[in-house]
């Protein structure tokens, strides 16, 4: 008897339970794999942030603390430092929209050699340069949108208390999804003193590009040392850090998702099992059919592991398409939270599910395979299925 084919017809036999149970499996183990999706992304962040060598300089306190815009010269002072800028978060709502995308006030002289890897077209850097009021942004943006050079973008400042302006006078190319808008941080400060609002002077955070990996942790330490004593001291990490920070922001995340996927194999595992434990009963004459026949035990153990394992992976590698998916609209409507395509950050995580998969299949099905493989032929056949 060709063993997939009647494992096959088993599981054809009542194809609604098979179906639900497929689905139930697949369903759970794509929000599994959206959940390990993020964990990767913050991990490639990391990674493509080390080829750059950056560092970001903050206040002690975070976020909430002042960052004074004379700092920015002193860090460019620093040996070791190539170049360096103000990087403050604006979060305006453009229109009806709350945080479109990133808007970021910064230095538009040093802004591209901190980074290089993105490329904007030389007369547009000039006018940037030139054009206090002028704004760019990324490509993918202006894309989504439909700018053209010379649109005229209003922001509604939600933490400042200053209202934008802004002309796009450049579009840059990046390797990767930036979704950010950057324009001048002296625009924003002359407006926030002109109302004698809050925020002026404070330069946010400060990126800093640095001559080679090697000089990071004495510039760092440099840095840091140099500010110690003032009324601002400073905490400066690598890039790679700060994308850490941001996960470590939300507690121990990856814990959690962990502790979640731990939840999703047991409760699918009870699922499944009943399923299975609901599929042997029915089958009691069966199996004993095939023991009286001479199946020895190994086989009809295989032939109902199989059954409860090929169900189980199924829906597994159902719900690691579906999760892909579900990743690749993520990256294309959230790309500040899901900066990477799934193609980009590719690794053992998008097995996870597959492997989970086949754990349920194993969980659920060992109880019934094992009552199977023991069951007596004389009792089997007395029953009736």
């Amino acid at each position: 008897m060709n063993t997939l084919k009647y494992i096959w017809r088993n599981i054809c036999r009542n194809r609604l339970r098979s179906i639900l149970t497929v689905l139930s499996v697949g369903f759970s183990l794509s929000l599994m794999t959206v959940l390990y999706g993020y964990m990767a992304a913050q991990e490639t962040w990391g990674e493509e942030a080390e080829k750059y060598n950056r560092i970001v300089v903050m206040n002690i306190q975070g976020f909430s603390g002042l960052l004074p815009i004379s700092y920015v010269d002193r860090v460019r002072d620093t040996d070791g430092v190539s170049a360096a800028v103000p990087y403050a978060w604006y979060g305006g709502a453009y229109g009806d929209e709350a945080y479109p995308f990133s808007q970021f006030a910064t230095d538009p002289e040093q802004v591209f050699d901190v980074w290089d890897e993105l490329s904007i077209p030389e007369e547009q850097l000039k006018a940037w340069k030139e054009n206090r009021r002028g704004c760019v942004v990324d490509r993918r943006i202006a894309d989504r949108r439909g700018w053209e050079i010379g649109e005229r973008i209003p922001l509604k400042g939600e933490i400042y208390q200053f209202d934008l302006d802004l002309e796009l006078v450049g579009i840059f190319d990046s390797p990767k999804n930036t979704d950010s808008l950057w324009f001048h941080w002296e625009y924003l400060d002359e407006g926030l003193q002109q109302m004698n609002a809050r925020g002026t002077g404070n330069a946010g955070t400060i990126f800093a590009k640095c001559s080679s990996s090697a000089v990071i942790p004495d510039v760092i330490s440099s840095i840091d040392d140099r500010f110690a004593s003032s009324e601002n001291p400073t905490r400066s990490q690598t890039e790679a850090a700060f994308a850490q920070m941001f996960a470590d922001m939300l507690g121990n995340i990856q814990l959690f998702i962990r502790n979640i996927a731990l939840a999703v194999v047991f409760s699918l595992s009870l699922v499944a099992g009943n399923a299975m434990a609901m599929s042997m009963r029915e089958r009691v004459t069966e199996v004993a059919v095939l023991k009286a026949m001479g199946f020895p035990r190994g086989h009809v153990l295989r032939l109902i592991l199989g059954e409860s394992c090929l169900i189980a992976v199924t829906g597994g590698f159902m719900g690691v398409v579906m999760g892909c998916g579900c990743l690749t609209l993520l990256h294309g409507a959230l790309p500040q939270q899901f900066p990477f395509a799934v193609h980009e950050m590719l690794g053992l995580w998008t097995f996870w599910g597959i492997l989970v998969a086949i754990v349920i299949g194993i969980v659920s099905g060992i109880v019934p395979a094992v009552r199977a493989a023991n069951l007596s032929v004389i009792d089997g056949l007395r029953r009736v299925a």
